[in-house]
């Protein structure tokens, strides 16, 4: 299971990269923009906290096959990075796949809403597929299913080694669901991505032992004070 973190929120990502087991970061032009900083400022800052070997999923902007495939090879260019180019599901979105795949490229498919977009990604040689699940939700349809026909279909071919990377979140339950679905990766936000180790009576132990402890041993006392 890989868990990854939206943003470009270069403090979420530094305190969530120090705390959590994420195995990378995604990002999309929206969520640049909404830093309101110089792209390669951005993108660099971002590698400067998680390293070059996790991953980091950067989205193209062109239309056309010709303009995308450019986008990435100047990308790969730019950042020194273990960089997975993000390129929505459309005809010219999945010709630019076919393309960039036989260069080498780390092929991540976005903007997914059914489950044959993920079906196609696959066969054009994307290695994570982005369902948005919530979007999906929002729309009248079933972000869940989407993810668990696209795990049945594809799981049928033994040698596929691309995964279901879950997106588009708003609740924990959500993540869970896509999760057990068959998502073999999620990417969330930092406020689910806390939510997803948080109960209550978690911090309820948490505070009873310490309070049996100090009873006897002492309030505040650790191990490294009596060892």
């Amino acid at each position: 299971m890989e868990y990854l973190l939206d943003t470009a929120d270069l403090n979420e990502i530094r305190e969530i990269n120090e705390y959590f087991p994420i195995v990378g970061v995604t990002t999309n032009p929206s969520i640049i923009a909404k830093e309101k900083k110089d792209y390669k400022d951005a993108i660099n800052g971002i590698i400067e906290i998680i390293g070059t070997e996790k991953m980091l999923h950067v989205q193209v902007l062109g239309m056309t096959a010709d303009v995308i495939v450019k986008e990435a090879r100047l990308l790969k260019e730019t950042f020194k990075a273990n960089l997975y180019i993000k390129i929505p599901v459309s005809a010219e979105g999945l010709k630019a796949m076919t393309i960039l795949k036989k260069e080498g490229f780390n092929i991540t498919a976005t903007g997914i809403l059914t489950s044959q977009q993920i079906v196609m990604a696959v066969q054009a040689g994307a290695d994570y597929m982005a369902p948005y699940v919530n979007r999906a939700d929002n729309i009248n349809g079933d972000g869940v299913r989407v993810v668990e026909e696209a795990y049945k279909i594809i799981s049928r071919d033994k040698n596929n080694k691309a995964k279901i990377l879950g997106a588009s979140f708003k609740n924990v339950k959500q993540v869970h669901d896509a999760i057990i679905a068959g998502a073999e990766a999620v990417t969330v936000g930092t406020d689910v991505l806390k939510q997803l180790i948080y109960h209550p009576y978690t911090d309820w132990s948490i505070d009873k032992f310490n309070s049996d402890w100090g009873k006897v041993y002492g309030d505040g006392k650790t191990l490294l004070d009596i060892l």
